[in-house]
């Protein structure tokens, strides 16, 4: 099949097929989500069995009759799949894990590499890692204790969850057969179906996220869901390459081994739009038309065409699975037709983005090679980006609207620099006519308001967002993602630890015979330190002896047998080690020049031990990673609304209904438009709205009433002295109030405006005199979610305050700047100065260029056992010295955090923070000054400690000054200290202290170090200059 078009017609002739697969995927883990799954593999002494909950529940789940019209005769998929179906429908579900032909073979595969790569463990060897009822624990990818599911139990896993969940499956299947029975080709209902299942709130996905997939530890930190979706979705794009391959498609007895896939992924230049936003409307618009461009992508490759399914998103970049061709080349959707399909799916992309009237080109890339991992996709991304760092990185013309001359004086929109602009008669000067955006960048300004009127919580009037000074904060918060998706973080974390392995292993058996007296045993060869290199002398020894007797599988070898599950069943095949050493190693790590040397046997043992021991970047694991990241953003932003709301006038997140009298505005309001003025000394914005003939106010509305007033008080002062309000034409018009109300549905609000928000990237604007407890609950909650993993998810924060009036330009371009110094990941060498344990934590010391912190790292688990699988970290001299020690085959030594020692040098991915204050524009252009984020602690511990000392803020200021004049007057002019200037200032900033503020003993010695570390400066900036605090509290 060569032609694109033709095949987008099959895919959506095969979409019924395709879409019930997807859901067959979904749910042929669902027997996992019984309580008595969790309760069996608890050691409660109940006997369940998974594969079999279709036979076990009654009345029964008719599974085979709700998916009988997929066997239909007039079918187009009947004649190509007829024989390829299994014996019966349900053997989707009690099969899965097992090795067949035909359909059933490629869930096996998907299946495979979601789920099955996670056991690759013998059960009867790794018996210790089990959890019990006690504690049946829900983890994140990071480590971080979730919920303990039976003794806070989920819906799901309560009384009556079970027969509720059955009864939504069976209400799925039959939406599912109408839909399939049904010959509209419309995807819209299909779209809302899948959606309704697996959406944000789709009832699947919340029940398959409350509940794990693997109890043991420590793969307890990957749910249901991460699993159901990945194998739904590869399953889904499998069966897609054969509907595509046809006759070329290979059906044997090798599927499960041998499907691969590829990676799709569509781009586009978002951070374009939000560079040229002239005002926060502009970037809102704009991303709220971008989102839905992207919702059109999705409809296409989910829906339209089945054809894969979404494994990654951020705010440039959408990942889908897509059909690949068979790892032995003999089969599935080969080079050249992954092609055509591609520029096929690029032409739908690129209509959606015409459409849509975007002024730059989407692009549609598609990975290389086939493969069965997900860790080439981050080279993809990578790739992706680079791209569209261009704007215009292809060949587009932006047709439509505004793009001719039309008669009258126009000039070119400064919003798109495209189009021409489409200024209204009434604008008079030249200055007026040339601000105004073309009508494509109009609408997209004024289209937020439809969404704001249809009552949305948060916001989009920055004017509602200013504090009391009239100021805002941008929060960037970001992470580094792409180590963990690309697999490189994950080579720091323990599927077993080596000693914890040999201890509870000191004898190896042949486990898989049943009988016990037939067993052959051994004693465990590693020794009983169970250390790394000892485990390594081994595996090179076993190399050596398989050298001599032809290079094959040993299936004798009790090491290997004991320590990952197929290896017998590779040696009963007679598999050579080359051979297994690309199964268990290439397939799975994420440097492109893994391979077994031929001359270097103990180097093929290095991945070896590394590999068996080590977390597996799974596409399910990849999966939680990117929804953990997400979900942090997301819950934080719930955080922060809550933060922001807070005040102590109620008047601070109500809005009114003004109803003007009859004598306001002679020449008549517009529609839709703003109008600014003044009332009462602070700024008074409204936005006139014609269906209620009337204004809603959009500003900061306690700054204009007490806490006692009502809006009474607006209706009587207009009355008398009518507020003068100005629109974009700039013509003057006076308000005269005649009723007040609350305006239905938009009475109250959050705010904040949510600027950006990937698992990457958070943006959002707060009210400034809320920032610094936004940033403490950011900080506080990445210190409990990734305290085992803090030196390698490091959480970067940038602040950006400024005026209301601040062009939004600059504060884009002074955030992006501070952006980018955060995110030069420069590896720094921390000093560890004192290391304690004690009840299950680690506190560490740690010295370092700008400083010392203090870590705190849980090193137990919540049963009482000690966390031996994510709390390791990089130690700079590459000597295994404890037992726990391992060591990466490129040569990084990682240790256990409570086996350092004072001395050893600690390698740090480092959170940092950045703030920047636009008192003016030209500010955007400084180097910011990247500090630890401790600093910040360390700068709220400094004012605090100044509101309890200091005796007036005039003498705190005058303190200031006059430090800061000896600390410029003694340097050079690149900012250098003179020769011995330093010493004196710091006794002479020791007598300005004592002396204008009265501080003695303690609390001026600290004051006098955060002076030599810039903390003391930061404080009076933030405090004083910023917040315009005063010293009644540390807290206004």
């Amino acid at each position: 099949m060569s032609n694109g078009a033709q095949m987008l017609a099959t895919l959506r002739a095969h979409r019924p097929l395709l879409l019930a697969c997807e859901a067959i995927g979904w749910l042929h883990m669902a027997g996992k989500l019984h309580r008595d799954f969790l309760r069996d593999h608890g050691g409660a002494g109940v006997q369940y069995d998974d594969l079999d909950w279709l036979n076990s529940v009654r009345p029964p789940l008719p599974w085979d009759d709700k998916l009988s019209w997929l066997l239909g005769q007039k079918r187009p998929w009947h004649k190509a799949f007829s024989s390829r179906w299994p014996g019966t429908l349900t053997d989707f579900v009690r099969k899965h894990r097992g090795r067949d032909t035909g359909l059933l073979a490629l869930l096996q595969a998907a299946h495979g590499m979601a789920a099955g790569i996670e056991k690759n463990v013998p059960k009867a060897t790794s018996q210790y890692l089990g959890q019990d009822t006690t504690h049946m624990w829900l983890a994140s990818p990071f480590g971080h204790p979730v919920r303990n599911l039976l003794n806070d139990p989920p819906p799901l896993l309560e009384p009556g969850g079970w027969r509720e969940l059955l009864d939504r499956m069976e209400k799925l299947l039959d939406e599912l057969a109408t839909l399939g029975s049904s010959a509209a080709p419309d995807a819209q209902p299909w779209w809302e179906w899948r959606q309704s299942a697996i959406g944000p709130r789709g009832w699947v996905r919340q029940a398959f996220l409350s509940t794990l997939a693997e109890t043991r530890l420590p793969n307890n930190d990957v749910t249901l869901w991460d699993q159901s979706y990945v194998a739904a979705a590869l399953f889904k794009s499998a069966v897609a390459g054969a509907v595509l391959a046809g006759d070329a498609f290979t059906w044997d007895n090798q599927l499960k081994q041998q499907t691969c896939w590829r990676v799709l992924t569509v781009g586009f230049g978002t951070r374009h739009y939000e560079a040229r936003a002239v005002k926060i409307g502009d970037w809102v618009g704009a991303r709220r038309d971008i989102e839905r461009f992207f919702e059109q992508v999705r409809r296409l490759i989910e829906v339209d065409l089945a054809v894969g399914s979404l494994v990654y998103r951020d705010d440039e970049i959408l990942a889908f699975t897509f059909p690949g061709q068979r790892a032995d080349g003999k089969g599935g959707l080969d080079d050249q037709q992954a092609k055509t399909l591609q520029g096929a799916i690029q032409q739908e992309v690129d209509r959606f983005a015409q459409d849509a009237e975007l002024e730059t080109p989407p692009l549609c890339n598609l990975s290389e090679k086939s493969t069965r991992s997900f860790v080439p996709m981050v080279a993809e991304l990578r790739q992706l980006r680079e791209k569209l760092a261009v704007p215009v990185h292809r060949n587009w013309t932006v047709e439509g609207r505004g793009t001719t001359q039309a008669a009258g004086a126009r000039h070119v929109c400064p919003v798109c620099l495209v189009r021409f602009n489409q200024p209204p008669k009434e604008a008079e000067s030249d200055n007026a006519r040339k601000s105004y955006p073309c009508s494509v960048c109009r609408e997209r300004r004024r289209g937020r308001l439809d969404a704001w009127l249809a009552g949305e919580e948060d916001t989009i009037w920055i004017s509602e967002v200013a504090d009391t000074n009239d100021r805002v904060a941008l929060l960037s918060l970001s992470f580094d993602l792409e180590p963990w998706l690309d697999g490189t973080h994950v080579d720091s974390l323990r599927a077993q630890s080596i000693a914890e392995w040999r201890r509870f292993n000191p004898v190896l058996e042949e486990y898989w015979k049943r009988d016990p007296d037939q067993r052959k045993r051994v004693d465990n060869p590693v020794r009983e330190d169970g250390s790394f290199a000892s485990f390594l002398e081994v595996a090179v020894h076993e190399l050596e002896e398989a050298e001599k007797a032809g290079g094959k599988l040993d299936g004798s070898n009790l090491l290997f047998s004991n320590l990952q599950e197929g290896y017998r069943h590779e040696a009963q095949r007679g598999t050579k080690w080359k051979d297994y050493f690309g199964l268990i190693v290439e397939d799975r790590a994420p440097e492109e020049n893994v391979r077994w040397s031929d001359s270097d046997l103990r180097q093929n043992a290095y991945w070896l031990a590394h590999q068996l021991f080590r977390k597996l970047p799974s596409p399910g694991r990849l999966h939680r990673f990117w929804r953990t990241a997400e979900g942090f953003f997301d819950e934080l932003l719930v955080r922060f609304r809550e933060i922001s709301s807070v005040h102590e006038n109620r008047w601070r997140t109500r809005r009114l209904l003004l109803e003007p009298s009859q004598s306001s505005g002679s020449n008549g309001y517009q529609n839709r438009e703003t109008y600014l003025g003044h009332w009462r000394g602070a700024p008074f914005e409204v936005v006139y709205l014609e269906d209620k003939k009337a204004f809603v106010t959009i500003c900061n509305l306690a700054r204009c009433l007490e806490p006692h007033e009502t809006g009474d008080a607006l209706v009587r002062d207009s009355q008398q002295s009518p507020i003068l309000l100005k629109g974009d034409d700039q013509r003057e018009e006076e308000l005269k109030v005649k009723s007040v109300s609350t305006p239905d549905g938009i009475g109250t609000y959050a705010p904040v405006i949510p600027l950006d928000r990937s698992p990457q990237r958070f943006r959002v604007l707060v009210p400034l005199d809320r920032a610094t407890a936004c940033i403490e609950a950011a900080v506080a909650k990445w210190r409990e979610e990734f305290a085992r993993v803090w030196d390698r998810m490091p959480l970067r924060i940038g602040v950006v305050a400024f005026p209301r009036l601040t062009p939004f330009q600059a504060v884009i371009e002074a955030a992006r700047n501070l952006e980018d110094a955060l995110s030069r990941d420069e590896l720094e060498t921390w000093r560890v100065a004192e290391c304690r344990t004690r009840e299950g934590v680690t506190a560490l010391s740690l010295q370092h260029a700008r400083g010392q912190e203090l870590v705190l790292v849980p090193t137990r688990l919540p049963d009482g056992r000690e966390d031996v699988f994510y709390p390791y970290v990089q130690v700079e001299n590459r000597e295994m010295r404890w037992p726990r020690d391992f060591q990466h085959p490129q040569g990084q030594t990682y240790r256990h955090v409570a086996d350092l020692r004072p001395g050893d040098g600690v390698l740090v991915h480092a959170s940092r923070m950045a703030a920047v204050f636009l008192d003016t524009t030209a500010r955007r252009f400084e180097p910011p000054e990247i500090r630890p984020l401790g600093d910040f602690d360390r700068m709220q511990a400094v004012w605090e400690l100044l509101v309890r000392h200091a005796p007036s803020v005039t003498a705190l200021r005058g303190a200031w000054m006059e430090i800061e004049e000896r600390s410029r007057a003694w340097r050079d002019p690149d900012g250098r200290w003179l020769p011995g200037a330093e010493p004196q200032w710091i006794d002479i900033t020791r007598a300005i202290l004592r002396n204008r503020l009265g501080i003695s003993g303690a609390a001026l010695e600290t004051l006098v170090e955060a002076a030599t570390r810039g903390t003391l400066e930061w404080a009076l900036e933030w405090h004083l200059t910023w917040l315009k605090e005063g010293l009644e509290g540390a807290r206004t």
